[in-house]
């Protein structure tokens, strides 16, 4: 009778980690790094979002911006004007709107809507004056938005500029979509030369809109600061998988193994 029949072997855990063990724990290390990085990345880009809603806030209490101080402004415009608030008057000029598409609003696909407001013979501002639904699956239909001919009041913040989409190629410049209505362009990004070299019109400064809705038109938008929520959320799930990894590692890789070994001891 050999020695190990008398003496049977210790189990694996009193034996030293296996191969196995090692890889699931290093695996399940390398992901909690991972996932806390996530959540702290997260908390970052919500920190920024609310700084950077401080100062548009900040800048919207500063006096509006009138007639006369557009037309002292030298474009482009300097970033500490963004989002000032303006209010201006002028009439529209509807047969050079744009149609920006695939632009969401809480889910719901549509377009925004812009149109230059000339101020006076030689000044106009590009004018983001809301959102309209798509009404169609074609694109060549428009929804209707009601355009006044008489002079008109508008409040406001100025921007850099409408958000640039993916585009599956390069967009030429007075490239547009023949629509129902004949006369309107639908694009997918826009920017101020673009629609200068467009319609011929030097606009000075692009406006977001923000009276009440009206004339068809959405324009309840979102602050910037409202998306840090949805930051903190997602920060909140990153370090809840990683407090889970955390517990399964520690009790399947360590509390498990030493209570079996205790009891076949």
């Amino acid at each position: 009778m050999s020695a190990s029949d008398h003496f049977p072997a210790k189990p694996a855990a009193r034996q030293g980690r296996t191969l196995r063990w090692w890889v699931v724990t290093l695996s399940a290390l390398v992901a909690m790094g991972v996932t806390a990085s996530l959540g702290r990345w997260q908390l970052s880009r919500a920190e920024q979002k609310q700084a950077q809603q401080a100062v548009l806030d900040a800048r919207a209490d500063e006096p509006e911006l009138d007639h006369d101080d557009l037309q002292a402004l030298q474009y482009p415009l300097p970033e500490t004007l963004m989002h000032r608030r303006v209010f201006v008057q002028g009439f529209w000029r509807p047969q050079y709107t744009v149609w920006l598409e695939n632009r969401s609003h809480h889910g719901q696909a549509g377009y925004w809507v812009l149109t230059p407001l000339q101020l006076d013979a030689d000044t106009a501002v590009l004018v983001q004056r809301g959102w309209a639904p798509r009404i169609s699956q074609d694109r060549t239909v428009l929804p209707p938005v009601q355009t006044s001919l008489e002079v008109v009041e508008v409040e406001g913040v100025l921007s850099a500029g409408p958000s640039r989409l993916l585009s599956l190629g390069e967009e030429v410049a007075g490239e547009s979509v023949t629509t129902a209505s004949g006369s309107s362009k639908i694009r997918q990004n826009l920017t101020l030369e673009q629609f200068r070299q467009d319609s011929g019109i030097p606009v000075l400064a692009y406006v977001i809109q923000t009276d009440d809705d009206d004339e068809g038109l959405r324009r309840d938008w979102p602050a910037v600061g409202s998306t840090a929520d949805k930051n903190l959320g997602y920060a909140f799930q990153w370090f809840a998988l990683c407090a889970l990894l955390f517990v399964l590692t520690l009790w399947f890789q360590f509390i498990q193994p030493a209570r079996h070994a205790k009891r076949t001891s």
